[in-house]
């Protein structure tokens, strides 16, 4: 009987998103960060974090109330009044964990004063790569059109800074995606015409889920612990990088 041969077969490239949280590198926060981390990967643990404080969120992200809207997703039109707490708690029950793991190293770095002068300090930083698994991946490999799902999640998810009244799932966005991506096969521009806002509306939903992970849950789990400890930070630093791009090369036994 031939023994199998170990291969690593080459993937197309996914969308995902890069995100970079620092903090300064503190021994009162150690345990903060690892902990919040630890247990973020639990599901149930963030949704019970965030119905606890919802009342708090919706006041610290009056910037974007829609974060907490469970009809954002559906509607055409821009909402002009903020969620309900009943509302900000159905939009929680929604959520669903994009997060998988992460890495931790430190720099040094200077920062300048107010007064210009420089500050040596050491900080703390948490990476964290969101990796967008489609719902749509099967359907679209059996309509022969993967490369029809792959374009529509690089669309949405990579075009950032849209206006308010702007849906990434409207009718508009998928024409505007359609005359882009001109000519068309017939089959391919019957998947797109069928699923574009179903899709859009689901990649959509995932970068919301990455931020409410990343702002309302590990984020104010950290300056929870500044307060607590009664230390004095002037900012926290989040990086968010919409571009990225993962390439997973899969072993394979043949």
């Amino acid at each position: 009987m031939p023994v199998p041969e170990t291969r690593y077969l080459f993937s197309r490239s996914e969308r995902g998103i890069f995100a970079e949280i620092y903090f300064p590198k503190r021994a009162a926060y150690y345990g903060a960060i690892f902990n919040a981390l630890r247990h973020g990967y639990d599901e149930h643990e963030v949704k019970t974090y965030l119905r606890r404080h919802v009342v708090a969120l919706l006041n610290e992200f009056q910037t974007f109330p829609d974060l907490f809207n469970p009809h954002r997703y559906t509607a055409a039109r821009p909402r002009r009044t903020p969620p309900s707490t009943a509302e900000a708690l159905e939009r929680i029950d929604m959520y669903q964990s994009p997060f998988k793991g992460w890495s931790v190293y430190s720099v040094d770095g200077v920062f300048f004063d107010a007064q210009g002068e420089p500050t040596e300090e050491a900080t703390q930083v948490v990476r964290v790569m969101f990796r967008f698994d489609s719902s749509f991946t099967e359907q679209a490999a059996a309509a022969g059109c993967p490369d029809v799902l792959r374009s529509i999640l690089f669309w949405v998810i990579s075009q950032q800074g849209r206006l308010d009244e702007h849906k990434v799932w409207s009718k508009a966005e998928q024409a505007q995606f359609i005359a882009r991506h001109r000519p068309w096969p017939k089959r391919k521009r019957l998947f797109a015409q069928q699923h574009f806002q179903a899709i859009a509306s689901e990649a959509a939903k995932w970068v919301d889920d990455r931020a409410l992970f990343v702002f309302a849950y590990l984020v104010r789990k950290f300056w929870g612990q500044v307060v607590e400890e009664r230390l004095y930070e002037e900012e926290i630093w989040v990086i968010n990088l919409f571009d990225l791009v993962v390439n997973v090369v899969k072993r394979t036994e043949q």
